[in-house]
């Protein structure tokens, strides 16, 4: 199995990244998250949306869920398939309302299937609810003998039994002060290090990050050594 990060930009694009979505490709193509990038992440690796066998959206803000209006666009008029789609409730909702705002109207379960979170999927997940600002959920995909954890945006949470001995945990970095990480409900790329560290995980990588400059990465290496920071479009073996 190879993890491709698709974007990993906070919602202000830092450096020019893309915003956060992660495909786990092995058995089975699953999407961490649907970006407004998605879509042209994937076609410069070759791949077409209807490829992606499951997507799972962390929450509803727009960074982080407002490419499926455009992934929905592309299977109605590009390419045939139906791709199972899972998230926080309300979803379902959210890409009916934008398509039909920016492209008219649509049956979605032409191509879209929504699943239940709690019902049966061909690899074991599991989910706990973040702290974010809105509903975010934080998931674990166990298949082709590897554990990954996936946070969404959140503040720091205790993943030690949740994420304990995970072969990636994939965790959001999105601010560079602790102050301002808690008023905006996110993590700090030293707070991640610390809770990879707790957890036992054997490695870390961060997305959803602003720039970090050498002090800082060196910092971040000092407590979790196994971080890697990936660009756009990266692949992960």
């Amino acid at each position: 199995m190879k993890i491709i990060t698709l974007g990993t930009g906070n919602a202000f694009t830092s450096n020019g990244r893309a915003n956060a979505s992660v495909l786990l490709d092995g058995t089975f193509k699953i999407l961490f998250d649907c970006s407004p990038q998605t879509i042209q992440s994937l076609r410069k690796l070759n791949l077409a949306p209807n490829q992606i066998d499951y997507i799972f959206i962390s929450h509803l803000h727009g960074d982080h869920s407002g490419g499926l209006p455009f992934f929905l666009l592309n299977l109605k008029h590009r390419e045939s398939g139906t791709v199972t789609v899972s998230g926080p409730p309300g979803l379902e909702k959210q890409i009916h309302t934008v398509y039909t705002e920016y492209f008219g109207d649509i049956d979605m379960n032409k191509f879209f299937k929504f699943q239940n979170l709690d019902s049966k999927y061909p690899f074991n997940l599991e989910y706990i609810e973040g702290d974010h600002s809105i509903l975010d959920f934080i998931y674990k995909i166990e298949y082709d003998n590897k554990t990954i954890v996936y946070t969404g945006d959140t503040r720091p949470v205790d993943l030690s039994n949740f994420a304990n001995n995970a072969d990636y945990l994939i965790h959001e970095a999105g601010e560079l002060s602790s102050d301002l990480a808690n008023i905006s409900a996110h993590t700090t790329p030293i707070q991640a290090a610390k809770i990879a560290k707790e957890a036992n995980v054997k490695n870390l990588i961060l997305i959803h990050r602003p720039n970090f400059d050498q002090k800082l990465i060196d910092e971040i290496h000092s407590i979790f050594p196994n971080t890697l920071m990936p660009n756009d479009l990266d692949i992960i073996e």
